[in-house]
């Protein structure tokens, strides 16, 4: 049974488009797990509704008008503290939102200007729906600014908990500084009004709808007995006791006429004139009935008794005994005139047990009976109680609103009426009707409970209209006369909206988190602290909040909470990479990735990842970073991802996936700081696949890109390796050789790059017999080096060049000075060389 609508437009065309729902979803959809609505806001130019829930789901959007779109999701439920946000703007005319059967969430969305095109789609994440209309080609209106509109409720612990996803901003924040002007002063916005209830047409009847019918019933009953009239009349007057007294000395009279109406009359009497705390005479009187009921057993009246012992038993708080008997009557005895009586005893029990969808329907009954009784304000009353708890509040505010008009008295015998209808115009944002219903509320009921949280709603209600004075002075007033209460705690949130400072607003939050621990209110404090904390860009205060929150209220707001961690820990950690510290990175995610990893957050596996690769850890690097590029789109997917991936890649030997995305990267990212580091990265997996051209190729384009002279005298020496591996050192010469070059006009003293490239130049002279050349280049070296060590080694190269080139005495001179100078192995190889031209000298004079 779908929830109830009231009577509007959009909600008569969802109950003709009900067996079309069921029809689209139940022939082809998948089973899948139900997903929950947190959210649903509804925006303006262009027209769109966003929903935010936990999982994507079977989804039908379908325009069934120019103004009108209906939206049906399968597998989704409501959450209890679902926010609709947007349905009071100027552009917007109706929004209905019902749970069907078969777990389907129905919203229609009804614009005050005809729309064309209707587009949709979901999020990545599949949290996220969204569907966007575009407006109708059509000629130029006037148009009025929502500043009126716009103001938003203070929180409320039941249905305020939610945080808007598209801003950090508390949804409980109130405009600031909002001006109510419209573009043309002669048009005004006007916030909607509930609809006036049309009541049915109801035919007039002689009964009353409960059991006071038995009098009548029993004096058309033709039955000719003189006391047995006066009874009647006795008891129509209300003189119980007299009618009983009567009726008990008839048959104690031994009278035989009429007994059965006496019987039944009897009890009847007995029954009204017993109070309803009295547990004794109530057992008494229901025995009455009972015997009533053993005698004449097929009597007319009998739906009457059954009735009055299921009332007994609802004063005796038998509920249910007395909803047994009620049933009885409801269902054995359909033309029973006192069925509404039972329909509205049936409600109650059903709104206590807490099947409201039950309650209300009988409510619902009799309110709109055809024919008029005795329960139909009340039943009012009651309907329009179960639509709020429903959270129908245009129809609850309608229905109540009608309960006035039919019985202006009802509002003085008790407080729930005003109560209801001040908290339903509370609901709508309908702030001086809340506010002169509980204003009302309180001058007619002086003793009423919660004095305090009226008057903090009271304040709330001028928050809605911009006034903060008048807020404010009502909070102060609260949190003066009335400390340690609910309200205290209300009008201590209300009042921390208004507060300039940061340190104000957390002196407010940790007072309500510290003495009010166990309210419903310390979650929502928490929260706030949160988002303070997240909006300075204090993220370990944020985290540790919602550390807290979520410890001592796991049920509250935890999607939310989640989420703004969630924002916390990107923000933490894109700030740790901004400045080279990965480690701190590394060091948090380890110790707390049981909780990190249950965000599915894309934007902290990209700062993970780097940070695992600014680390060396390459594989783990890799895992990080793939979920989010799966998890980005294609056109999302930033130069640092692609890049640090193939880096990843590269180095966890995935060569050909790091070729093809080190590639995309190049083409897409010409100009990017990166570009020079791909191609390098491409050109050394080439090399090493020998596949040389391509190599020679990547090595090109990077030495083109490179800015700084020293990046280019690192690209030059790779590059002279592609062909070094095939044999042709006269051009790797020539790449050494500039790049050597390159490094000497690089800035800085860079002796140890230098000491390589010349020692490569060199090396590579000696392979094409250029001694002379190659001794200059060990020269040079030499000349760079720093370290007895490496100045060994590059003189023996040295000396070696010299004697390959036949230059014998300079040849000796180099061996000499290394076998003098170092102590090393080079030294003792210098010496030996000495020895072998000492001995060719011999040889050559003999």
């Amino acid at each position: 049974m779908m929830k109830k609508l009231h009577d509007s437009r959009a909600g008569q065309m969802l109950k003709m488009l009900l067996p079309w729902l069921f029809l689209v979803f139940f022939s082809g959809t998948g089973l899948a797990g139900n997903a929950v609505i947190h959210n649903i806001t509804i925006q303006e130019n262009p027209l769109s509704v966003q929903f935010d829930l936990t999982a994507k789901v079977p989804v039908k959007v379908v325009q069934i008008e120019s103004k009108e779109v209906l939206i049906a999701l399968k597998n989704a439920t409501l959450s209890r503290d679902l926010k609709i946000a947007g349905r009071q703007l100027p552009g917007i005319k109706e929004v209905n939102v019902e749970a069907l059967q078969g777990n389907v969430v129905a919203v229609v969305v009804v614009s005050r200007s005809p729309q064309g095109s209707v587009k949709s789609s979901f999020s990545a994440s599949g949290s996220r729906f969204v569907v966007t209309m575009a407006p109708l080609e059509q000629a130029a209106v006037k148009k009025i600014t929502p500043a009126v509109l716009a103001a938003k409720k203070p929180p409320d612990p039941d249905t305020r908990d939610q945080i808007s996803p598209k801003t950090d901003d508390a949804v409980t924040d109130l405009p600031e500084d909002r001006e109510e002007n419209v573009s043309d002063p002669q048009e005004t916005v006007k916030i909607p009004t509930p609809p006036v209830y049309v009541p049915p047409k109801r035919e007039k009847s002689p009964f009353q709808g409960d059991i006071s019918d038995l009098t009548r019933r029993i004096a058309s009953s033709g039955c000719p007995s003189p006391q047995l009239e006066k009874a009647v009349r006795l008891i129509e007057s209300a003189m119980y006791t007299d009618g009983f007294d009567l009726l008990e000395a008839y048959i104690d009279g031994h009278n035989t006429a009429c007994l059965e109406q006496v019987y039944y009359l009897r009890a009847y009497a007995f029954y009204k004139s017993v109070a309803k705390d009295d547990f004794a005479l109530l057992i008494k009187a229901e025995r009455m009935f009972q015997d009533a009921l053993v005698l004449y057993h097929q009597s007319a009246y009998v739906p009457f008794a059954y009735t009055a012992i299921g009332m007994i038993h609802m004063d005796l708080n038998n509920i249910s005994a007395a909803e047994g008997y009620f049933n009885i009557v409801r269902q054995g005895y359909e033309r029973y005139p006192g069925r509404p009586e039972v329909l509205f005893h049936l409600a109650e029990i059903f709104e206590e047990k807490g099947y409201i969808d039950q309650a209300m329907g009988f409510f619902q009954q009799v309110f709109e009976a055809s024919s008029e009784n005795s329960y139909i304000v009340d039943a009012g009353i009651g309907y329009g109680r179960t639509l709020f708890k429903k959270r129908q509040f245009y129809a609850a505010l309608s229905v109540f609103n009608h309960v006035v008009k039919l019985d202006e008295k009802k509002v003085y015998e008790a407080p729930e009426l005003l109560r209801y209808m001040g908290d339903a115009n509370f609901e709508l944002s309908l702030a001086k009707p809340a506010r002169n219903n509980y204003m009302r509320l309180m001058n007619l009921f002086e003793d009423i409970p919660d004095k305090d949280i009226l008057l903090a709603r009271v304040g709330d209600t001028y928050g809605m209209e911009n006034h903060e004075k008048k807020a404010m002075k009502m909070y102060e007033l609260v949190r003066e006369k009335f400390p340690d209460t609910q309200g205290y705690v209300n009008a201590s949130m209300g009042l921390a909206r208004y507060l300039e400072t940061d340190v104000e607003k957390i002196e407010i939050y940790e007072m309500i988190k510290n003495r009010f621990p166990d309210n419903s209110y310390a979650r929502i404090a928490m929260m706030r602290l949160a988002e303070i904390y997240q909006k300075n860009g204090e993220y370990n205060k944020c985290i540790k909040e919602i550390e807290g929150l979520l410890s001592t209220h796991p049920r509250g707001l935890q999607y939310e909470a989640v989420k703004l961690m969630q924002k916390a820990y990107e923000a933490l950690f894109e700030r740790h990479l901004e400045k080279n510290d990965y480690t701190s990175v590394l060091h948090r995610y380890e110790s707390e990735s049981n909780r990190i990893d249950k965000m599915d957050s894309r934007r902290i596996a990209l700062s993970v990842g780097t940070a695992y690769l600014q680390g060396k850890l390459f594989e783990e690097a890799f895992n990080h970073l793939m979920i989010a590029y799966k998890q980005y789109k294609r056109a999302e997917r930033s130069a640092e991802l692609l890049f640090s991936l193939g880096v990843a890649m590269d180095e966890t030997g995935r060569d050909d996936d790091a070729l093809k995305l080190l590639q995309a990267f190049a083409k897409q990212f010409k100009t990017h700081e990166h570009f020079v580091d791909a191609m390098v990265r491409t050109g050394d997996m080439y090399l090493e696949k020998k596949q040389y051209a391509r190599a020679d190729a990547s090595f090109k384009q990077a030495y083109d890109g490179a800015k700084n002279h020293l990046k280019k005298g690192h690209i030059l020496m790779r590059h002279a390796e592609v062909f070094a591996q095939q044999n042709d050192l006269k051009a790797s010469a020539r790449l050494l050789a500039d790049a050597v070059k390159d490094f000497a006009a690089a800035p800085g003293k860079n002796y140890e790059i230098l000491t390589d490239a010349y020692k490569t130049l060199g090396n590579t002279y000696i392979g094409l017999t250029s001694y002379v050349q190659a001794a200059d280049a060990f020269s040079k070296a030499l000349n760079f080096s720093e370290g007895d060590r490496l100045k060994a080694n590059l003189g023996f190269l040295l000396g070696d060049a010299y004697q390959k080139g036949n230059i014998l005495p300079k040849a000796r001179e180099a061996f000499e000075q290394v076998a003098d100078t170092y102590d090393s192995v080079w030294a003792r190889l210098a010496q030996q060389r000495l020895s072998t031209l000492d001995l060719a000298q011999t040889v050559s004079n003999s």
